[in-house]
């Protein structure tokens, strides 16, 4: 995937009516749909340099009770709104899936021509799909050719995404006055901003991609510039949340303040200096904190010895660390002591020559997904 899983007909040829051969404006408006808020960026180029033009943070402001058409129907809502106060007038979105409805795959089928694939795709596919192969949209980009006992193989990453998400995320952006152009993965999505920020002295290593969202954990793994493993992982922001809630006994609203406000203790120093300070508050939050942490360091080890497993060569160079839960106190700090690897917080916007004076530093990081489908062009 050096191309990144360039064009949706490589991409989710599945997807059939995203894209036509009409002209478009190669810009297209980035819209992450999330559980908690809707992230929305637009970059344009003025003179060939790029410029952020519009960016959008949209909370939904729904409890866990709410159900998938209450979120759906708030998603348009704010997204609409956005649209209109802003004065965008382009039409041309991308968004992206992820969670326990994409199965993403790395496979090998008989060598065949990419037109051959798609014809016996469904049957191909059929075998690494936990769905009903009916139920799923289709797609597949090929990597190209492998060895396999003494054979030529057509090596490809296989995109499989339920019906019903699809449909739902169409109905969202088309419902607020939207052209679904393009729908990508979340953790390919990614791709796009860390070729941007990629330069020389970018550590040697894979890079392992960790994008904490609300509900949903994107892990990736890119070698060389190719997405090498794709998992969702679980434990995300609201499960740190709902840690601090029960620890605590408060609710969501004052259980997210105080995650945000103390995050982790590191060490024995500020766990000595909070004590004096008759803070046990913030001990409380760090401790309910950490056995989440816990739980999901272990599920990332998991995830990192499958991918080394795969050749005696490789090793992880770098974490980087996105999504809204990225900025928690000392998160980053914790995940490089128990990785063992440096992790870095991606600022999604820092190849602009400009960055964006309004955008709060502490909230870039959010954007993270929204940009990288910002970053999607036709014909590119």
């Amino acid at each position: 995937m050096a191309q990144m899983l360039d064009k949706i007909k490589e991409r989710l040829q599945g997807l059939k009516g995203l894209t036509s051969a009409l002209a478009r404006p190669r810009h297209v408006l980035g819209v992450d749909i999330g559980s908690y808020a809707v992230k929305v960026v637009l970059m344009a180029a003025e003179k060939g340099i790029p410029m952020l033009k519009a960016w959008g943070y949209l909370p939904l402001g729904l409890g866990p009770e709410a159900s998938a058409e209450e979120r759906k129907a708030r998603a348009t809502d704010v997204l609409r709104a956005f649209i209109a106060e802003n004065g965008i007038g382009l039409k041309e979105s991308a968004t992206s899936l992820s969670g326990n409805s994409v199965i993403v795959r790395y496979v090998k089928f008989p060598r065949l021509a990419p037109s051959e694939i798609a014809a016996v795709l469904a049957t191909e596919a059929e075998p690494f799909i936990p769905f009903d192969i009916n139920e799923v949209q289709l797609g597949f980009h090929v990597l190209g050719e492998a060895m396999e006992e003494g054979q030529k193989k057509t090596e490809l990453v296989l995109v499989a995404a339920k019906k019903e998400l699809v449909s739902a995320r169409l109905e969202i952006l088309q419902n607020a006055g939207l052209n679904p152009a393009i729908i990508d993965v979340d953790s390919f999505a990614l791709e796009n901003v860390y070729e941007k920020r990629r330069g020389p002295a970018t550590p040697g290593g894979a890079i392992l991609c960790l994008n904490i969202g609300h509900s949903v954990t994107n892990f990736s793994v890119m070698e060389n510039g190719v997405t090498r493993v794709v998992r969702d992982i679980f434990i995300s922001g609201g499960t740190l949340t709902k840690a601090v809630m029960k620890a605590l006994q408060v609710d969501a609203a004052k259980a997210e303040e105080l995650k945000r406000a103390h995050g982790l203790v590191l060490d024995a120093a500020q766990t000595e200096q909070a004590l004096k300070a008759g803070s046990h508050e913030i001990l409380g939050v760090s401790q309910a904190l950490a056995a989440v942490i816990k739980d999901l360091v272990a599920e990332l080890r998991r995830s990192v010895d499958f991918y080394l497993s795969q050749g005696s060569e490789r090793t992880i160079g770098q974490v980087l660390l996105s999504g809204g839960t990225a900025k928690l106190p000392h998160l980053a700090e914790h995940l490089s002591v128990e990785l063992k690897v440096p992790v870095s917080i991606v600022d999604p916007f820092a190849f602009l020559q400009r960055p964006p004076a309004d955008l709060p530093a502490a909230m870039a990081p959010a954007f993270a997904v929204a940009a990288g489908l910002a970053l999607r062009r036709y014909g590119d």
